[in-house]
């Protein structure tokens, strides 16, 4: 108490006389009063009297006023000596019951709850129930505590890594986007050049051809023009022999209608423009790199080939390998040909033979397994029965499908050509090609269907 007392003394004899606060800039008249410097600039503003004192108005000249920092010190001094004690009493008030303010120095291990003397012999609801000490409990629990600092920290170096990582993936992700927008625009002005050298092929192709139409119309304007004046002379002749006397118009009846007759129209050609000279290539980027991504190559099997196999230039024929799965592209040239037939199957004959001598043999091995004997089995009906089916192009022109294909197979005839078709199925094999879209057809097939 006494050194509150002595404290509550220093912060009265530190109070400006003006603002009744801390002293801010101490400043000490002749009198002896101390003011805060702005406190007594602004009293001095507002009295009549040159420079009084704001207590004793003793006046007190300008040069008379003195900074005082020997009091500055003690003031700030003083300040903190008054925070510290409230600090202090805040703690102490905090370390008291609430109920009972009594001290805090209990634990119940029951309930984990901070108790007072008063709440341990008079509340019930904490009678009979383990306690310790506030020092002896924070011994016992203070390592427990301390145990989980260590999976803590481990915790937030793994959230600190995923964090890092996903920095990472964003700044690669925003790298990427901007790779791709760059290609982007790259492709773009590369197709737009592409577009404009074949605009400028094409208006020129097609000047090119009007020149050469009009060329050749005049050619025929000259061909017709002469054409009808000897018609005209011929007509004008035979008129006039009609009114000739019978005896001059008998000689001419042999040579008239030879005349007439060997009369023969100009050959006058089409002046029509071709379009394929007017018209732009597909743009097949995306074409050509589906096909990349697809294509498959086939190797030639020679015990598959037929006496009448025509095999291409690019030694193309039945092939020997196998697609159980997956996507697959092929392209058939078919040219120009007024009918033709193209196939898919799902074993040829030999490899059948082939594939039911291995499955013979792995049976042997494991015949003693039941479950894969019976997988046997049915990988070995499954080879028995031959899948084929063939599109086909009639003298007609129309196109037919063919095949033991299962009902539920869908096949899809995507592009048609003049010289090459392209096929997809979904099913046991697939093929795809993205070409003129608007020939697509959907076909669920039995035994014969038509497309």
């Amino acid at each position: 108490m006494e050194a509150s007392s002595v404290l509550e003394a220093m912060v009265a004899k530190n109070k400006c006389a003006i603002c009744l606060d801390c002293l801010r800039e101490p400043a000490t008249l002749e009198c002896g009063h101390n003011f805060c410097h702005s406190c007594l600039q602004q009293a001095w503003k507002e009295a009549q009297a040159p420079s009084p004192c704001p207590v004793c108005h003793h006046p007190c000249g300008e040069k008379q006023r003195v900074a005082n920092s020997l009091l500055a010190n003690v003031t700030a001094l003083t300040q903190h000596l008054q925070s510290s004690s409230d600090s202090e009493e805040r703690q102490q008030e905090d370390r008291l019951c609430e109920r009972h303010k009594q001290v805090l120095s209990l634990f119940c291990d029951k309930d984990l709850e901070v108790l007072c003397l008063g709440c341990v012999e008079l509340s019930p609801e904490h009678q009979g129930h383990p306690v310790r000490t506030v020092e002896a409990a924070a011994f016992h629990y203070q390592p427990k505590i301390t145990g989980f600092i260590t999976p803590l920290q481990q915790f937030q170096g793994f959230l600190q890594g995923k964090q890092d990582r996903q920095k990472r993936g964003l700044q690669q992700l925003q790298e990427w986007g901007r790779r791709q927008s760059r290609q982007l625009h790259s492709d773009l002005e590369h197709r737009l050049q592409l577009v404009n050298r074949e605009q400028e092929a094409a208006l020129s192709r097609l000047a090119e051809q009007e020149a050469k139409i009009q060329q050749r119309l005049q050619i025929h304007k000259s061909a017709l023009k002469d054409q009808l004046r000897t018609t005209e002379a011929l007509l004008q002749e035979v008129a006039g022999k009609t009114v000739m006397p019978d005896r001059n118009l008998l000689p001419e009846v042999g040579r008239i209608p030879e005349r007439c007759e060997g009369l023969q129209h100009p050959a006058l050609g089409s002046l029509q423009l071709r379009r394929e000279d007017c018209s732009l290539p597909p743009l097949d980027s995306a074409l050509d790199r589906f096909r990349q991504k697809f294509r498959a190559q086939v190797t030639l099997d020679p015990h598959t080939a037929h006496p009448l196999l025509s095999v291409s230039k690019d030694r193309r024929m039945l092939g020997a390998e196998e697609f159980h799965a997956g996507r697959h592209y092929w392209e058939v040239q078919v040219e120009d040909k007024p009918s033709w037939a193209v196939g898919l199957c799902s074993l040829c004959p030999s490899s059948r033979t082939q594939q039911q001598q291995k499955q013979q043999k792995k049976k042997n091995r494991e015949k003693d397994n039941k479950e894969e004997k019976t997988e046997e089995k049915e990988q070995e009906a499954l080879l028995v029965k031959d899948r084929c089916w063939t599109i086909q192009l009639q003298q007609d022109g129309d196109y037919v499908a063919r095949g033991s294909i299962r009902p539920h197979t869908k096949w899809f005839l995507i592009s048609k050509r003049r010289s090459q078709i392209a096929l997809l199925k979904y099913g046991f094999m697939e093929q795809q090609n993205v070409s003129q879209r608007d020939l697509m057809r959907d076909l669920s097939f039995n035994k014969q269907n038509k497309i």
